[in-house]
């Protein structure tokens, strides 16, 4: 078996290597903690290469320096985490973390093994402070990498309270024949959990970068909505739905009406914010089984799976009334009242039509909306069992 201090060479040699990994595959990702995890295991590293001259020669110093090179790790990490949920680190505290180590391993006033058992306890509350930062992602979908990350804090943890349950083995090494089975074990769990915490993060940074651009392919940056891409499978698929089920979908094409005006007259700012308002009513005036989508400019669709044309003529009027009542576009003193034209178009149960022909009825729905005055709904039923263009 390898004495101590080539296992603790070999863990100290890995460490820096998982360092170098995560400075070249997380280069991209140096705003979100990319850098300072790899302090972390740089620090974890030094932290194995001072135990390593510690088992070859005993000396204090190493001893203070590995603790010391520990706590540093661990105020990076936590500094990771924070910069990871955009927060502000309490950088005085992650200071003060290695220069407490250090002081009290150097007190003589206490036994050694309770300097070991208070500094660590001080390490675990970190790790509990980790776990604590790492429950933040509540708001995200909890994905791969936070679980990875989880158990790595949780075996980084459980390694922490081997070295509490046994104190002595983390002071000196040079009993070790009485030393060997407890220090390895935890140098192997610390040696796991760190790749753990690395591999954890890593991915981590790549699943909230898809996130991010899955959301930049199909959410529309000024309304929030599903923009037309989204908008178009989303209704591919209420549209295969209704079919399987044979009941009525329901479509409805939204424009503002004299939206050109408003950008005329207010400027496009002001016609930004009418866009957002009028995407927050729609939203909130449909069901969770809905669709609400930007389709272009100031055009919106609402789909309404198995609504017949009588309830998605309620929902169109409540709608327009809705808009008259609660947006408006403002400019100096005076405002602009906002309406907008409704085409209604649904599709009935046998009808033959493509998801295409059923989108340009709903628009052909809004042309005769607009064509008689704007400010109102246009139900357009084709006969049913009848081929579009026939």
């Amino acid at each position: 078996m390898p004495d101590l201090m080539t296992i603790a060479f070999m863990i100290a040699l890995s460490s820096v290597t998982a360092a170098g990994m995560v400075a070249f595959v997380g280069r991209t990702h140096r705003h979100e903690g990319a850098p300072q995890t790899a302090a972390t295991l740089v620090c974890y590293g030094m932290t194995y290469l001072s135990i390593s001259l510690m088992a070859s020669a005993g000396h204090v110093r190493w001893f203070l320096a590995a603790y010391g090179f520990f706590a540093c790790g661990q105020s990076c990490w936590i500094w990771a985490l924070h910069r990871f949920h955009q927060l502000r680190p309490p950088y005085a505290l992650l200071v003060v973390l290695p220069i407490v180590s250090v002081l009290g391993l150097s007190l003589d006033s206490l036994s050694a093994s309770l300097r070991v058992q208070l500094i660590s306890c001080l390490f675990l509350g970190y790790e509990v402070w980790a776990l604590y930062l790492l429950t933040l992602r509540r708001a995200e979908a909890m994905n791969r990498g936070t679980m990875v990350l989880i158990v790595g804090t949780l075996m980084f943890a459980a390694a922490l309270l081997l070295r509490l349950h046994t104190p002595v083995v983390s002071l000196t090494l040079r009993d070790t024949a009485a030393s060997t089975p407890p220090l390895l074990l935890s140098f192997v769990i610390l040696s796991i959990a760190m790749h753990f915490k690395s591999t954890g993060f890593l991915m981590m940074c790549h699943e909230r970068k898809q996130v991010l651009l899955d959301r930049m392919a199909n959410v529309d940056v000024l309304t929030e909505l599903p923009n037309r891409r989204a908008l178009m499978l989303s209704l591919e698929h209420v549209w295969q739905q209704c079919q399987r089920c044979h009941t009525p979908l329901s479509v409805l094409m939204v424009d503002v009406d004299h939206f050109k005006r408003v950008n005329d007259a207010c400027g496009h700012p002001e016609g930004d914010k009418v866009l957002a308002q009028i995407s927050r009513v729609l939203q909130s005036h449909v069901r969770p089984s809905d669709i609400v989508g930007r389709y272009g400019g100031e055009e919106f669709v609402i789909a309404c799976p198995h609504t017949a044309s009588a309830e998605a003529q309620v929902l169109a009027e409540r709608l327009c009334a809705q808009v008259r009542s609660a947006v408006s576009a403002h400019h100096d003193t005076s405002a602009w009242p906002i309406t907008i034209s409704v085409g209604l178009h649904v599709c009935l149960p046998g009808d033959w039509q493509t998801l295409e022909d059923i989108v340009l009825l709903a628009d052909q729905a809004l042309y005769h909306a607009k064509a008689a005055g704007r400010n109102r709904v246009h139900l357009l039923i084709p006969t049913p069992g009848t081929r579009f263009g026939t």
